[in-house]
């Protein structure tokens, strides 16, 4: 069963309750991804392969639609789409647009505006994770590992291609295992992996790399673990196991794109989120000054499958 978290004031302490997982600029892994040896009871997850075969498609789910998006969602997601999109782009620089577009529009911080889309259109009952946790990066531009991975899944959709929202594992700079999560796309008929935190974690010395830009399983296994081989690794609750079976198979991702030129990008300094929260407050405000309070209502904003308590030591992240 998935946690939720209540009203608009447990939403403004969300973010750093939320920060255990995502890496940041400081934590990214040494070369390679690979922990020290050490890592005591978790060298396991080192060892595991791969899976040879598919282990199925993501869900289509209501949820995968673009057209069953909140208005307020939509509209964030068709407004940058329709920004990206040119005449006759294909599905790899679709995808290469999207991937760009969240690293050079969005820093790492706290999940922002998780409410929003309740003073924008509304609605009986709250939207899904991957709506509530997009809406940072796209209006604000800010966001953990969960809201890069659900603002480009749902950019991605929005420009015509298939992607999915991954849990998982990667590792801290200290080599332990922490929650994390990224993008799955298919371009061209084949399923890739795209990390968008974590390349613009690495991304600050003047360029991008694309070190996690449409990879295979085989790459990306040296520093994420998802799916059945993190089920197979046994160092999840049982509850956790089930929930990455039902609700997130892994296809199998069989080869690396080839890695395109670095794109020179320019530091820009940090939002201010003292800024951005008072400019969240200041709409819900206007809102109930208008018609009310806003009643209270449980918000699915906790990440799937790791909930508050996260994974991995609490003081990394």
């Amino acid at each position: 069963m998935k946690q939720r978290i209540k009203g608009f004031l447990a939403v403004l302490l969300l973010g750093s309750i939320l920060s255990t997982g995502c890496t940041g600029p400081e934590d990214v892994p040494s070369s390679g991804g690979l922990p020290p040896d050490s890592m005591d009871g978790h060298a396991i997850l080192r060892v595991v392969s791969p899976p040879a075969e598919p282990a199925g498609e993501p869900e289509k789910s209501e949820e995968a639609g673009v057209s069953q998006l909140h208005p307020y969602v939509k509209g964030l997601t068709a407004d940058i789409a329709a920004e990206l999109s040119t005449p006759g782009m294909g599905e790899y620089e679709k995808a290469k647009a999207a991937f760009d577009y969240l690293i050079t529009h969005v820093s790492i911080g706290e999940p922002i505006g998780l409410e929003l889309w309740r003073v924008h259109g509304g609605g009986a009952e709250a939207i899904p994770f991957i709506e509530q946790r997009a809406i940072g990066p796209l209006r604000f531009g800010v966001g953990m590992c969960e809201d890069y991975a659900a603002a480009l899944t749902l950019l991605l959709r929005e420009m015509g291609l298939e992607a999915a929202y991954m849990p998982g594992l990667t590792y801290s700079a200290e080599g332990n295992l922490v929650d994390h999560a990224w993008t799955l796309v298919k371009v061209d008929g084949v399923w890739y992996h795209l990390d968008s935190q974590l390349e613009d974690a690495i991304s600050r010395r003047g360029s991008v790399g694309y070190r996690y830009f449409l990879r295979g399983d085989r790459t990306m296994a040296a520093s994420h673990h998802w799916g059945q081989n993190l089920i197979a690794a046994g160092v999840l609750t049982a509850e956790q196991n089930r929930e990455i079976a039902e609700s997130f198979p892994a296809p199998s991702c069989p080869l690396d794109y080839p890695t395109p030129q670095r794109l020179p990008i320019t530091d820009s300094p940090a939002p201010d989120m003292e800024t951005l929260r008072q400019r969240v407050a200041a709409e819900i405000a206007a809102w109930e000054a208008e018609n009310g309070p806003l009643p209270e209502m449980e918000l699915n904003a906790l990440p799937p499958v790791f909930g508050l308590e996260g994974y991995g030591p609490a003081d990394e992240g």
